[in-house]
């Protein structure tokens, strides 16, 4: 009774022992850059766009003015089928079930076995017995906790990286279907322009009649006019294979037949001059490099508790009898309760090669969050930099088209009436038709760098670590 009494003692004292040991904390995003070398050589301009700032205090509606309701039902299709999505959220499962693992280490293990027959010679029941089992391994250096912990980051590292393909998948599905408007509308400046050359191929063909006009201005019109239509067909092709991409995303059958807009929108929301430094930190990339650290920082955790002894509590309980019946009555009980403890020795240097790995492994992930940073702030300052060129362009080619415009009603008139030669007239068709596409392709691109500052900034921001 003694024996069970200390036993039992023993074992409470290793478990509130074991409960005590205080983990350390992996270091924090402020603490990742304030020791990272590699962005040493960063000096963040005072008048930067990026404050210290609440994000609560910024109206945000202008990152996604490019947003509508059509294109929200798209995405969410998109999020719901997309493979590479599904992917990632079985990766996050996989996740999850690794965590359940991690947390049943900490539990203690119980099994359950018997043996039981009957001897024909003697013709009666053989001897047997039944045994219930508990080993529990006493995590005294936090080796099982820092393998918990470390199993939590490889969670909200998945969940980041979901968040990434699905912000990914977003704009890839905008940038599509406004390439597929902008398509749409370069077909009716076409058409437009196959109506123009077929009115002055009548007129052409009225003068050619009467002598006022040679041959080779009609040939040379219908030329026009077929180039025009060759044109069309080409613009067609790559609309069909562009709506086919779309479908591609949302897993549809690509048959290229997806209506989209008619008109690309008015992109009119001004980007605020100030952001907080919190949008910029929060984006997937960012936090998956983070969330890396922390893992390697627990790696290398768990491989310095690997130094010291592993100790165990080992406990069973059971009853042996000559029937089957008795043994369940417990006539004949059998209990034991014991402890190992096994502690390394000579390992010829492989702990300490180990410890040794997972820190140069926390060296790495402390880069790569570097890296990941750098990119971030450059990505930015790209589609700023992108967002205020196409700005500027739009305005010139504005008033370059208004001027192009009126420059081809008059030479039309002056061709009406014998002034002005034909080909004079068509190169300033096509000058017009030019410029018309020129405006298309920069009120797309305005669409564009918008959705890339969408991405750069980190999309839609979702805690999910607080989740």
């Amino acid at each position: 009774m003694k024996l069970l009494t200390k036993l039992a003692l023993t074992l409470g004292a290793t478990l509130a022992f074991s409960g005590c040991i205080k983990l350390k904390d992996a270091p924090t995003s402020d603490k990742i850059k304030e020791d990272n070398t590699a962005l040493e050589n960063m000096k963040i301009p005072n008048d930067w766009v990026f404050q210290e700032m609440d994000s609560a205090q910024v109206d945000l509606s202008w990152a996604k003015e490019w947003e509508t309701a059509e294109i929200d039902s798209i995405i969410a299709e998109g999020y719901k089928y997309n493979a590479d999505i599904n992917i990632a959220a079985s990766r996050i499962e996989q996740a999850n079930k690794g965590l359940k693992i991690a947390k049943s280490r900490l539990l203690p293990i119980i099994g359950a076995g018997g043996t039981a027959g009957y001897n024909f010679p003697t013709q009666g029941a053989a001897p047997g017995y039944g045994m219930v089992n508990m080993s529990w391994e006493a995590d005294l250096w936090g080796k099982l906790r820092y393998a918990k912990k470390g199993t939590e980051t490889m969670i909200y590292s998945a969940e980041y990286a979901q968040q990434k393909l699905e912000q990914v998948l977003a704009a890839s599905i905008a940038k599509a279907w406004y390439t597929a408007v902008f398509i749409k509308q370069q077909k009716d400046l076409v058409n437009q322009a196959i109506e123009a050359t077929e009115k002055m191929t009548s007129l052409n063909e009225a003068r050619f009649a009467i002598g006022a006009a040679k041959e080779s201005d009609v040939l040379q019109m219908n030329a026009q006019e077929a180039k025009f239509r060759e044109k069309l067909v080409e613009l067609e092709q790559v609309e069909k294979d562009t709506k086919r991409s779309i479908e591609l995303l949302v897993g549809r059958y690509p048959k290229g037949e997806i209506e989209v807009a008619a008109a690309l929108p008015e992109i009119e929301m001004e980007v605020p001059e100030n952001l907080p430094m919190s949008m910029l930190e929060n984006r997937p990339e960012i936090m998956i490099s983070q969330y890396s650290v922390q893992q390697a920082f627990y790696n290398k955790e768990v491989a310095k508790a690997a130094r010291w002894p592993k100790v165990s509590i080992n406990s069973s309980f059971g009853g042996v009898n000559s029937t089957l019946q008795g043994m369940m009555h417990l006539s004949n009980p059998i209990f034991s309760l014991g402890a190992s403890l096994t502690t390394p020795i000579f390992s010829w240097g492989a702990i300490k090669a180990n410890i040794a790995i997972q820190d140069e492994n926390q060296k790495q992930a402390v880069l790569y969050y570097a890296k990941s940073y750098l990119n971030a702030l450059s990505e930015v300052e790209t589609s700023l930099n992108g967002i205020d060129a196409v700005e500027g362009r739009f305005e010139q080619s504005s008033i370059a088209l208004q001027n192009l415009e009126r420059t081809y009603e008059l030479s039309e008139l002056q061709y009406k009436i014998g002034n002005e030669n034909m080909f004079t007239l068509l190169q300033k068709q096509l000058q017009l038709l030019n410029e018309g596409t020129n405006q298309l392709n920069l009120k797309y691109q305005k669409i564009s760098q918008r959705i890339n500052l969408y991405l750069a900034l980190g999309g839609d921001y979702v805690d999910v670590s607080a989740s």
